[in-house]
């Protein structure tokens, strides 16, 4: 092989088909399982309902590739691979499966996340985007779902574009989930731009909660997103991480110790786990955890040091992972730690998980693939 030389890969990959997922109006998704890695797979076929305009939306499915390939973040679907067949303008994706349901059908219990865990985690997905310079287009409650373990995950880029693509798409805002008032950008010049993005951002939370408002902490953020005119409006989703951040830090004060056993933990726990392999899975279950950790420090409190760090690990994280084997976690910093998180109230509870679970999403993920080709 030769530096610039094209490689054919004819390898067949078997998948058994398992259901249908859904129809829209550039393809249908169905459900298959990986043979080889025992991974459920969503394959997205290109099948276009208006063949009027099949090269144009062959080419948006493309560019759903594209920016697929070159995102990573815990709350926008992850592509795995694509196949393409130009000669007869179509293709397919493989992508992350989300096991779950849509926005709209989401329905938070007393011992799992709220509303303002899911708002928080949408508008950092968006803010991911803005920092990419990714439009997506086509925001409706169809294209966010909540998976099983209550993580949001943006799907469905079939709308979506790179900022720097002089092409214009007024239509593709208006796709299935009309809003009552359009704002002036769009009404006046048909323009659809980062802030356009918030609006109906906003305008979608906005019908979300109209009946469950009760816990509910960033109403004025919403009331500010959903401003017609864009000189009232926020103008990037950064701003409104800032306005999320300063909301809650204002209202839970942790003491300078509470910090410091914290951040220690936080540190120790998110060294020892080198990657996750196929995907990250957190319990996302303050209760079973702090049981989980209870039981950990009954079998561990005569020792100096972690015997076996998997059953600490095991206490936040549901996945296969590889992890680092030396024995050097103190077993007093995770007393200190339980201690500590079963003093706070339950609000900084949630909090403090909320933080332990950041850090540890940020760790890789390697997918077990035995296909490789050289």
């Amino acid at each position: 092989m030769n530096n610039g030389d094209i490689i054919t890969f004819n390898t067949k990959k078997n998948l058994t088909y398992i259901k249908p997922l859904g129809a829209g109006g550039t393809g249908d998704t169905h459900l298959f399982l990986d043979e080889t890695t025992g991974i459920q797979f969503a394959i997205k076929k290109y099948v276009p309902k208006d063949y009027r305009h099949v090269d144009e939306y062959y080419n948006r499915f493309v560019d759903e590739i594209v920016i697929l390939f070159n995102i990573s973040h815990p709350n926008i679907v992850r592509i795995y691979n694509y196949y393409l067949f130009p000669e007869v303008k179509t293709g397919y994706l493989q992508m992350e499966y989300v096991d779950g349901t849509t926005i709209d059908k989401f329905e938070p219990t007393p011992w799992g996340k709220d509303w303002n865990d899911i708002f928080r985690e949408v508008i950092s997905a968006f803010e991911y985007l803005e920092q990419h310079n990714i439009l997506h287009r086509d925001i409706r409650p169809a294209n966010i779902l909540i998976d099983k373990n209550e993580n949001a995950k943006i799907i469905d880029f079939g709308f979506g574009k790179h900022l720097e693509s002089t092409s214009k798409d007024e239509n593709s805002i208006v796709l299935n989930w009309p809003a009552t008032e359009m704002p002036d950008e769009v009404k006046l010049s048909g323009d659809y731009n980062e802030q356009t993005e918030i609006y109906f951002v906003g305008i979608l939370f906005e019908h979300l909660l109209k009946e469950d408002t009760r816990d509910f902490q960033f109403h004025h953020i919403i009331e500010k997103m959903v401003k017609v005119a864009p000189h009232q409006r926020y103008v990037s989703f950064h701003d409104i991480t800032n306005d999320i951040s300063a909301g809650v830090m204002s209202q839970i004060n942790f003491s300078n110790r509470q910090k410091e056993i914290y951040r220690h933990f936080a540190d120790i726990l998110s060294s020892h786990i080198n990657h996750y392999l196929n995907k990250y899975s957190p319990i996302n279950n303050i209760s079973v955890t702090l049981s989980r950790l209870e039981e950990f420090i009954k079998s561990s409190s005569l020792e100096y040091y972690v015997q076996n760090n998997t059953k600490l690990i095991d206490c936040f994280i549901s996945c296969d992972y590889n992890y680092n084997a030396q024995r050097d976690i103190d077993v007093q910093s995770v007393i200190d730690f339980y201690k500590m998180v079963t003093s706070l109230s339950p609000s900084k509870q949630k909090v403090l998980f909320d933080n332990i679970y950041g850090r540890l999403s940020t760790i890789s993920v390697q997918i077990n693939d035995d296909e490789l080709p050289f």
